[in-house]
């Protein structure tokens, strides 16, 4: 099969290696390509967010499936990947691939496992077919929504435990964070259009630990020099690559304004960083709360 990849970071390239060495044709679309190298018969997206719909745009118009490897939503529009893609490329089928995956470990052919997500099954069955091997378990399911939420929405909460050990706290504050973390995370994405089940399973669970824990995620890393009293330019300025929970973090205060969803941690996340508020402050306005039943 001949595969596209759009995108060259480092999970593009590594999910474009793993595919090849499974037997297809790769070919790359880089940052500043304005055409596709040939007629692909399906296209992986692996843009940061924000640049999605202008690469589809430059691209133009693709029949070819799209599977997407980017965790985001777009600020402006609020719209997930898939949505974006039905836009601008509305003849071509959408997929997500989604999971607790670091791509230095896919590289390093560390076992790892992910879901497929398509509203129409066979197209998850394909995306499966393609990925799945030895050391890359690829699970599947038709929650497309459900699969996007969780990978995109556990990048502001992963922020957020950055912030918690930035902070200095222990280990039960990183924990208690988590859980209702995890829990307001659930809450939104099927307020939003997921299925319950999806948010506690890889993309949601398990991308939220990963992300959460692992040093190795920007997020995770970001959200600990913010903790430590320094400033987003700054944070954002010595990482490589993009830390996809920021743009996330604004994009979900807009759809909160429009949709009344509540979202107590992702408030305080967004008040740090785009209005100014102390870490600590954040914090103990989340401890402030008044108490309530815990699975509400």
């Amino acid at each position: 099969m001949r595969i596209v990849v759009l995108g060259k970071g480092a999970w593009g390239g590594a999910v474009g290696d793993w595919i090849r060495e499974r037997g297809h044709q790769v070919a790359w679309v880089e940052q500043n390509d304005v055409r596709m190298p040939g007629p692909a018969d399906m296209i992986f997206l692996a843009v940061p967010t924000q640049a999605v719909r202008e690469c589809l745009r430059t691209l133009g118009p693709q029949n070819a499936p799209v599977v997407s490897l980017s965790k985001g939503v777009e600020i402006e529009t609020g719209k997930r990947i898939s949505e974006i893609v039905k836009e601008l490329w509305p003849k071509a089928p959408v997929a997500a691939v989604s999971g607790p995956s670091l791509a230095g470990e896919l590289v390093n052919r560390v076992p790892t496992a992910v879901v497929a997500a398509a509203e129409n099954e066979s197209l998850a069955e394909e995306v499966q077919k393609i990925m799945h091997g030895p050391s890359f378990r690829v699970y599947r399911t038709t929650d497309l929504a459900g699969v996007e939420w969780g990978g995109a929405l556990k990048n502001v909460y992963a922020l957020a435990a950055g912030m918690c050990a930035g902070l200095g706290l222990g280990e039960n504050s990183l924990a208690g964070l988590l859980t209702r973390s995890l829990r307001e995370m659930v809450r939104v994405a099927v307020q939003l259009g997921a299925r319950e089940e999806t948010l506690y399973g890889l993309s949601g669970v398990g991308d939220l630990m990963l992300t959460s824990y692992s040093r190795a995620s920007r997020n995770r890393r970001a959200g600990e020099r913010l903790g430590a009293g320094d400033k987003l330019e700054k944070v954002l300025a010595a990482l490589e690559g993009v830390c996809e929970g920021v743009p996330t973090t604004e994009a979900l205060h807009r759809i909160e304004a429009k949709r009344k969803v509540e979202a107590p941690v992702a408030d305080q996340l967004y008040a740090v960083l785009f209005q100014g508020k102390p870490p600590k402050a954040a914090l103990q306005a989340l401890l402030e709360r008044d108490p309530k039943a815990e699975m509400v």
